[in-house]
């Protein structure tokens, strides 16, 4: 659906829910119900192509997950197997590929997910690739619940890495050798999870099965982002 037809029928939900829940307050019938139920189902069944939102996903067939998942598997296990055995670690260059000619421009300012950012590249799980977001400390408290310290840690943490799990149908593009502003590998990837292209995030510690193997993650725990008000506070520095 292109964005002005998706515009409008987002518009003319959104009117005729408002109108006609007006309607079915003040004068309850069966045709301000009706009206009502349309908005209602305008919205819902167009909900992922919101045209306020950003990173609407695209609807995959089964075949062509298969297609994708066949073409980046053997891609991603070769290049961390190569670097096991070189002694590589590095960082990849993530791209939006929605907003592809925001890079290398730096956003100074800007809400969300930058278009394009560097994090760490780990290794490969069953279904894709995965990313490091961050290196921290993990201590298990008396109430069965992981606890995330990266300043004042007390005794018996446990070092894991912030893990973010990209499938590889997320793929458009990979360049591992990197351009003429950051000599890193590149990946080019659809940001489908409201925005984002991260599955899902857990906490994983660091292993691996012998010298020269690639690296693996045990996970610890699923990771748990802060109640918004937090993140609110963080955000604009408040109180």
């Amino acid at each position: 659906m292109s964005l002005l037809r998706n515009s409008i029928v987002h518009v003319g939900s959104w009117a005729a829910l408002v109108g006609f829940s007006l309607w079915t307050y003040y004068d309850p019938g069966f045709e301000p119900v009706i009206g009502l139920i349309a908005g209602v189902v305008g919205i819902v069944t167009n909900v992922e192509d919101f045209p306020l939102g950003r990173g609407s996903r695209r609807k995959l067939t089964p075949e062509k997950k298969i297609e994708l998942r066949d073409k980046w598997g053997p891609v991603f296990k070769d290049f961390f197997l190569r670097a096991a055995r070189d002694s590589y670690r590095t960082d990849v260059i993530v791209h939006d590929v929605a907003r592809l000619d925001h890079y290398p421009d730096v956003e100074e300012k800007g809400s969300g997910i930058s278009p394009w950012f560097r994090v760490g590249f780990m290794g490969t799980y069953q279904r894709g690739i995965l990313l490091g977001l961050r290196w921290t400390y993990l201590k298990q408290g008396a109430d069965g619940n992981w606890h995330e310290y990266q300043l004042d840690r007390p005794d018996d943490v446990i070092k894991v890495i912030l893990l973010a799990e990209v499938p590889y149908e997320l793929i458009e593009s990979f360049n591992p050798d990197g351009d003429n502003f950051y000599h890193k590998p590149h990946l080019y990837l659809h940001f489908d999870y409201g925005g984002q292209p991260y599955e899902r995030l857990f906490y994983g510690e660091q292993r691996r099965l012998f010298e020269d193997s690639p690296f693996f993650y045990s996970q610890i725990a699923e990771f748990k982002p802060p109640p918004w008000i937090q993140r609110l506070k963080e955000k604009y520095r408040l109180f």
